[in-house]
């Protein structure tokens, strides 16, 4: 008969392993990253959000003019040397606002975009797009930010949009509508507001000499007052229009943003990021995060590579597949080998000695037709009268078998009364 057509082609378990072997990867890849695999396309205010209150464009814009950019998701892009834009929401605690600042103050400059519009989803419009609704005010910045200044936050809705604003970081930038402005005791103008001693943005006075924001408005703390004394800058923008998607149609506006993360990343090195934690875009760290990312990424790509290696081994194997073979062979000869290897394993081989001397010794009797009544010394007897082997009578080998205890003499006891019989008996 032939063989049995194999039911699978090789083509077909190759790529079921293959496509199984993805998934698998791709599913710890996942449970690893958790959260950042989720899109940053919902709407809020944030610098991975392309709707009209986010900050995409602005990320592109920086890229566009060689400048590098990086979204954080962790606690850890706290400590990314450059400059650190938070994006916080309306509800962000204020001790979790001071404390990013306290640990960035010789780390890097930290800028602060405070939110400005509500917005309300529409499934009319893209995914990631919403609709503006009405102004958040000033009561969440200002409790967002008590912990760093007392300040006072309002909207100006009398302000004309497009009037021109002094910036002390380059050219003048238009008015946004609705423009919010910020001020307070220790709160410094980079860009002065439509009404008298208010700014659109501002960075804190902490005793810091920052020479590329303060031309508007110099620092007028004194040592005894310093608050952190700080080696780069905290800057405040109270009107998120300057920096948002929307304010980024417009061109001035645009290259008054360019010139103020300029600004405030003078005496920094590295790129920006933004951050997105504080706008539910976080992820902790885990065993799986860690393994998909430096330095342990190598370690695991490395892991993955011997893995396929293996698989690739075995699906081109030499030669025909090898039975297995049995533990225990059929037959009186492999009966009796098991056993043997048995009794000598367990080391009681003194055990068989009396059965086996006791056997050769019925065998040769029955075979010169001693009487099987006859008693032990008789059959000795007319054993011993048949002849020596190897010196030995018959009596003597039988004595020195039943007397062995070692490995070694029980063998050669065995060995001897078995040549003795052969000789004598056939």
């Amino acid at each position: 008969m032939s063989a049995q057509a194999n039911p699978f082609q090789r083509t077909t378990i190759v790529i079921m392993f293959a496509v199984g072997f993805a998934a698998f990867v791709a599913l710890l890849y996942g449970l690893g990253m958790g959260d950042p695999l989720a899109s940053g396309k919902n709407g809020e205010a944030h610098g991975a959000s392309n709707s009209i209150v986010g900050y995409k464009a602005f990320a592109n814009l920086l890229e566009k003019t060689d400048v590098p950019v990086q979204y954080s998701r962790s606690p850890g892009g706290m400590d990314n040397e450059g400059l650190l834009i938070l994006t916080p929401g309306p509800f962000t605690p204020t001790e979790d606002i001071d404390a990013v600042v306290q640990q960035r103050s010789y780390v890097g400059p930290t800028m602060i975009i405070l939110p400005k519009w509500q917005v309300v989803q529409n499934p009319k419009l893209e995914k990631g797009w919403v609709t503006r609704g009405d102004l958040w005010g000033g009561d969440p910045g200002e409790a967002m930010l008590k912990d760093l200044a007392d300040v006072s936050i309002t909207v100006d809705d009398k302000a004309r949009p497009g009037k021109a604003l002094a910036s002390a970081v380059g050219a003048r930038v238009k008015t946004p509508e609705m423009p919010v402005t910020i001020k307070g005791d220790f709160i410094r103008t980079v860009v002065r507001g439509p009404s008298s001693g208010s700014a659109l943005v501002a960075y804190r006075d902490d005793g810091g000499v920052y020479a590329q924001l303060d031309r508007l408005d110099e620092s007028r703390i004194a040592d005894e007052d310093e608050i952190d004394a700080s080696f780069y800058p905290v800057v405040i923008v109270a009107d998120a229009d300057l920096l948002s998607n929307g304010g980024m149609a417009d061109k001035s506006t645009a290259r008054h943003a360019l010139a103020l993360v300029k600004a405030a990343s003078t005496a920094s090195d590295g790129g920006v990021t933004f951050d997105l934690t504080f706008n539910g875009l976080g992820r902790s760290e885990n065993l799986l995060t860690l393994a998909f990312a430096p330095p342990f990424l190598s370690a695991t790509i490395c892991l993955i590579t011997a893995a396929l290696a293996a698989a690739w081994m075995a699906f081109n194997r030499f030669g025909p597949p090898v039975m297995e073979k049995r533990s225990l062979d059929f037959g009186k000869s492999a009966l009796v080998n098991n056993s043997a290897a048995f009794i000598s394993r367990m080391q009681r081989g003194y055990l068989v000695t009396d059965p086996y001397a006791e056997m050769i010794r019925t065998q040769s009797a029955e075979a010169i037709g001693i009487s099987p009544h006859a008693d032990e010394q008789e059959i000795h007897q007319k054993l011993d009268a048949l002849g020596e082997s190897g010196g030995n009578r018959f009596s003597t080998l039988f004595q020195q078998l039943v007397r062995a205890r070692k490995p070694q003499e029980i063998a050669d006891g065995a060995a001897a009364l078995h040549a003795w019989k052969k000789e004598f008996i056939g």
